[in-house]
């Protein structure tokens, strides 16, 4: 795999991210889980009293008390580690997908024209101007795509129109 130099701060300043949805409520349950377990570590004597009519004995009910605040707190990080995976990798991937497709072509020189059709953010129609650029060919980019806010991703490049 070749370095393409950018930078990921860069790549999101430049694209942003498809779902954004999804990591705010994954965050938000994180937040919940996580608060969760420590008012079970907090308040778990009161917890161990509420667990006592429902099970056998007394050791049970702690135990019930402390795998129900565990269960809690593990899932907690695993929502916030699930948070930060989605961020990083949402468009980290697409870039690095990109990239690999870009270096899938040998000569840039006979590209004249480039068609992205569905290009959403364009992070594959840039990759391409960038090789365009990078290789001095006259070729162009055109992007289109179906949503308002992203027709015409050929002009919105930061690489300008090839």
């Amino acid at each position: 795999m070749r370095k393409t130099g950018r930078d990921w701060t860069q790549i999101y300043a430049i694209y942003g991210m498809d779902d954004y949805q999804t990591p705010i409520f994954l965050l938000i349950h994180a937040i919940i889980f996580s608060v969760s377990s420590v008012l079970f570590l907090v308040y778990f004597d009161l917890v161990c009293s509420s667990f006592e009519p429902i099970l056998p004995s007394t050791s049970f009910a702690r135990f019930a008390a402390g795998f129900t605040g565990s269960v809690t707190a593990l899932s907690g990080v695993c929502l916030f580690y699930a948070a930060g995976n989605m961020f990083y990798s949402s468009v980290a991937l697409r870039w690095e997908m990109a990239q690999r497709m870009v270096a899938t072509v040998h000569d840039w020189s006979i590209v004249k024209t480039a068609l992205d059709v569905g290009c959403g953010h364009g992070i594959l129609l840039n990759a391409v101007a960038m090789q365009l650029k990078k290789e001095g060919s006259s070729g162009r980019v055109v992007g289109l795509d179906r949503k308002k806010h992203d027709v015409g991703c050929s002009s919105n490049s930061r690489y300008g129109r090839y």
